[in-house]
C-alpha cells in the first residue's frame, strides 16, 4: 500500500497534476515528526469586513474552497461556534482532514482562532488574521496539524504548500469577488 502511494504521488508531481497558482499568496510549510506547520499570507483587494464575512460564511465555504464537500455551523445559537467540515482530500487528507469539527473563537474583523474538537485528526489548531481595515488588507493563516498517522516521508513541504495555497487563494478570490459591484460580476449560469 505504501509503495502504491509513493508511485501515485510521484506520478502526480511529474505530470504537473498538482499545480501552483499564479496568484500572490506566500505559503510556507514544514513537515516532521511533530506534524505539519503552515503559514500563508496574501494582500487582498478587499476590505476587512468583506474578508471577515467570507471567512465566517461557514455554511457556504464548500461552494468556493477546492475539495471541501461540506461545511456547516453545528452549534446552537448563543453557544460557542462549532463548524463541521468534510473534505474529499484524497492523498492529502493530512493537510485538510476528511472530517473535522472546529471550535471557533472569533474577534470580529480581526482574527479567528480555531482548534479541532472531533474528527479524523489527532490535533489541529491555528488562526486566520486580517490586518488593515480598508482595501487592500493582508490576510494571514497559520495552522499546526497533527495527523492520526505520520506524514509519509515522500510528501515534501512543496506538496503541502501547494495544497494550502490553492485553498487559501480560493478564499482570497471569493473575498475579492464579493467586493466587486454586482453589475460587474459574471453570472456563472449564463452561457456565452
Amino acid at each position: 500500500m505504501y509503495r502504491h502511494f509513493v508511485v501515485i504521488v510521484t506520478a502526480i508531481f511529474l505530470a504537473g497534476g498538482v499545480h501552483a497558482s499564479a496568484r500572490g499568496a506566500k505559503v510556507k510549510a514544514s513537515t516532521g515528526l511533530t506534524g505539519i506547520r503552515v503559514e500563508a499570507t496574501q494582500t487582498l483587494n478587499a476590505d476587512a469586513q468583506t474578508v471577515w464575512q467570507t471567512l465566517t460564511d461557514y455554511n457556504r465555504l464548500a461552494a468556493f474552497i477546492p475539495d471541501m464537500v461540506s461545511s456547516r455551523l453545528i452549534s446552537p445559537p448563543g453557544a460557542p461556534k462549532r463548524v463541521e467540515q468534510i473534505a474529499d482530500a484524497g492523498l492529502f487528507a493530512f493537510v485538510m482532514p476528511d472530517h473535522v469539527v472546529l471550535l471557533m473563537e472569533e474577534n470580529p474583523t480581526s482574527h479567528i482562532r480555531f482548534r479541532s474538537v472531533a474528527g479524523k485528526v489527532a490535533a489541529m489548531n491555528g488562526e486566520w488574521r486580517i490586518v488593515g481595515d480598508k482595501a487592500p488588507v493582508t490576510l494571514s493563516y497559520r495552522a499546526h496539524i497533527v495527523p492520526l498517522t505520520p506524514v509519509p516521508p515522500v510528501v515534501s513541504s512543496y506538496f503541502v504548500e501547494d495544497e494550502v495555497k490553492s485553498r487559501f487563494e480560493a478564499v482570497a478570490r471569493e473575498a475579492e469577488r464579493r467586493m466587486r459591484p454586482v453589475s460587474t460580476q459574471r453570472n456563472p449560469y449564463l452561457v456565452n
